[in-house]
């Protein structure tokens, strides 16, 4: 045996290996995704003449097209304009400020030269001497008709809106002169009136740039950006190109040859990604199935099969999306390690699929109905025929869902129903591939199927028909023990297919030395009573090791001889054993481990079931006069030695377990050995 030591690095060796494992699918399906998101790259200039048509590998704003919309939106907006009416009252104020002064002035005792000073320092009104002098000459009264006539004027000039622009003021003061001249004044006194008047005319209606930009900004809401979306054709095979297709497919990252910005950010997020998913898988092994996540075994199968799964729709999507074979990793997975796993690893696996498919909606719901499909049609899968009956399933799913999903989301029927045919066929191909690779993947990884087990159950395996030829009487014996073993094994939760091939198989040593096990002897002819204790108990623990010669010969598989290794455990030989030791002059030289089996003990349920149907088969076989009491007694008697001898240490039956075994085997045994009633015979006169 194995020390301590030994099995934790062992263990230690397997943790790596598993991790290894993982690292290495995760770089594997990294670059797999890369070829996905990774565009291909082209040498173009402007003018040459597209060999091929080149489609964006992704949506993408038309930057220079959207400029285009919105500068042709901006153009027909409106300029914005404030009107300042304190322009108007400044110029009121300053013609009535003026004539008051005016005013003023000829009440004052100062010469004409100092009112004319006085007068020019009003700077917003600007005339010569000469003229300051007319208005000094011109009466109170007058003044005030010149006040009130120059007001006028300049309310008729701001009645409209005056621009910032020369003629806008121009045609106010225009409206200044048509008012004047209709006023009748002296020419003289007129044009003074009109310099007053005219330079008061400015601009009052102005320019607003932030309610412009406002506007603008508003427009630019209702303008949507020109898109280039995904597939669709940037360059048509024969044209010349143009300097705007290149700067698209630049943008795209599709010429040149160094890797794009955007295509940077695009792989660190996908490897997080694949990490993120690798490590959801990881957690859900751990926490709900630790026995294959410590099975360095299945656990290649299960990375093996998502990086097949990735391989096939990457192949598959360059025919077509709904071709693709999705449900044949499902089904492979549901065969060798049991439905609820199956459709919990394929969902996260249905992350990977996503990315190459595009994140098909059509295809998701095939991939997700095909999953649970084939993880419930498969559940007790017994023979090859059930994953052809599995694939037709899928197959009629597969075009009820791609033909519903594809009328809501299109009114091409043509395209509609080419989809259906594809999608049927993938789902026939998806059978036809898990049926291709079950033989392969069972041989490489060394696994069983209940499928292989059905085989290996058939009385015509050469094997079970040399038993049958050969040791007639342990085929029989083998026969019973399977018949209590499987009844057990399906009360317990073990394997009941299992169980029935183990127990078929468990004494097929016995082939080569028939002659020595009681159970073939006929006439009551025993060659054990020809030879020594110790040579008998040698010929019978031989059996074991025969079995597992012959199995080896015949490729039976290692789960199934284990059972033959493990059936008899490190149990005692009890009848050889107390023979040589009663009739020994010294017993205490007897040893007791040279009558014991090399075991190992049973290391799992199935075993151990086997174990206890053998020796209770045998058991109540030698019953004289079988009775029900004898018939459980007996029964209670082998499964407590084989509990108190720690044969059952190692494996994982409970204590509960062994009773439900117990009322099992019970069963079966009283249904053989059931009272008969003697039949009378025709009494001879």
């Amino acid at each position: 045996m194995q020390d301590k030591g030994d099995v934790l690095r062992k263990d230690h060796m397997d943790k790596w290996k598993r991790i290894f494992l993982f690292t290495i699918t995760a770089i594997l399906i990294y670059f797999i995704l890369m070829t996905v998101v990774t565009p291909k790259r082209y040498k173009l200039n402007e003018g040459d003449i597209a060999t091929v048509d080149i489609k964006a590998p992704r949506d993408i704003i038309d930057e220079e097209a959207t400029k285009l919309k919105e500068q042709e939106v901006t153009a027909k907006v409106e300029k914005k304009f404030t009107l300042k009416n304190e322009i108007k009252i400044e110029a009121s104020d300053n013609v009535k400020g003026f004539f008051d002064k005016l005013i003023n002035l000829k009440s004052n005792n100062i010469d004409e030269k100092s009112k004319i000073a006085e007068l020019k320092k009003i700077d917003t009104i600007n005339l010569s001497d000469s003229e300051y002098k007319e208005l000094l000459d011109l009466s109170v009264d007058k003044d005030t008709e010149l006040q009130w006539i120059a007001l006028t004027a300049i309310d008729k000039v701001y009645e409209n809106q005056i621009e910032e622009d020369s003629k806008a003021i121009a045609d106010g003061k225009s409206i200044v002169d048509q008012y004047l001249s209709r006023q009748g004044l002296e020419s003289n006194i007129e044009v003074i009136l009109r310099e007053i008047c005219e330079s008061q005319v400015k601009a009052n209606y102005f320019f607003d740039q932030s309610k412009t930009d406002e506007a603008i900004k508003e427009a630019l809401k209702g303008v949507s950006k020109v898109m280039i979306k995904k597939n669709q054709i940037i360059v048509k095979e024969g044209e010349p190109i143009t300097q705007k297709q290149i700067n698209i497919l630049t943008e795209l990252g599709l010429i040149g040859e160094d890797i794009s910005k955007d295509y940077i950010y695009t792989y660190i997020i996908l490897f997080f990604y694949v990490l993120f998913v690798l490590i959801l898988q990881y957690i859900y092994m751990k926490n709900e199935n630790n026995k294959i996540l410590n099975n360095t075994k299945l656990v290649f199968l299960i990375l093996l099969l998502n990086l097949l799964s990735l391989i096939i729709a990457r192949v598959f999507t360059l025919v077509s999306v709904f071709l693709i074979p999705i449900a044949c990793t499902p089904i492979l997975m549901t065969v060798f390690l049991g439905s609820k796993i199956s459709i919990i690893i394929n969902s996260f696996n249905l992350l990977f699929i996503g990315i190459i498919i595009g994140f098909e909606p059509q295809i998701i719901l095939v991939a997700i109905v095909a999953n649970i499909i084939s993880s419930l049609t498969l559940k007790k899968v017994n023979q090859r025929n059930d994953i052809l009956y599995s694939t037709a399933y899928l197959a009629v799913s597969s075009a009820i869902i791609v033909l519903s999903s594809g009328i809501l989301l299109s009114n091409n029927i043509k395209r509609i129903l080419i989809d259906v045919a594809l999608a049927t066929g993938g789902a026939f191909i998806s059978g036809i591939l898990a049926m291709g690779l079950l033989p392969f993947l069972e041989s490489s990884f060394n696994l069983v199927t209940n499928m292989k087990l059905l085989e290996l159950s058939n009385p015509n395996n050469l094997l079970l028909k040399r038993l049958l030829m050969e040791a007639p009487g342990t085929y029989h014996h083998s026969i019973m023990v399977a018949n209590l073993a499987e009844v057990a094994a399906e009360e317990v939760g073990a394997n009941p297919m299992l169980v029935r091939v183990g127990a078929y198989y468990h004494d097929i040593g016995k082939i080569k030395r028939p002659f020595f096990f009681g159970e073939n002897q006929l006439g009551g002819v025993n060659p054990h009573d020809k030879i020594s204790p110790a040579l008998s108990t040698t010929i019978i623990i031989s059996h074991v090791k025969d079995g597992l010669e012959l199995a080896k010969e015949y490729d039976v598989p290692t789960i199934v001889t284990d059972m033959i290794a493990q059936h008899h455990g490190t149990t005692l030989v009890k009848y050889f054993y107390y023979t040589l030791k009663n009739n020994s002059e010294n017993p205490d030289l007897i040893k007791e481990d040279d009558f014991r089996y090399p075991g190992p003990k049973p290391q799992t349920k199935e075993a151990a079931i086997i174990m206890m149907a053998d020796s209770v088969e045998a058991a109540v076989r030698s019953i004289q006069e079988p009775t029900l009491d004898k018939i459980e007694a007996m029964v209670n008697n082998i499964i407590k030695d084989k509990l108190n001898s720690n044969q059952l240490n190692e494996c994982d039956l409970t204590f509960k377990d062994l009773e439900v075994i117990k009322a099992c085997f019970l069963k079966v045994l009283k249904g053989i050995y059931h009272h008969r009633i003697e039949y009378p015979t025709e009494k001879i006169k």
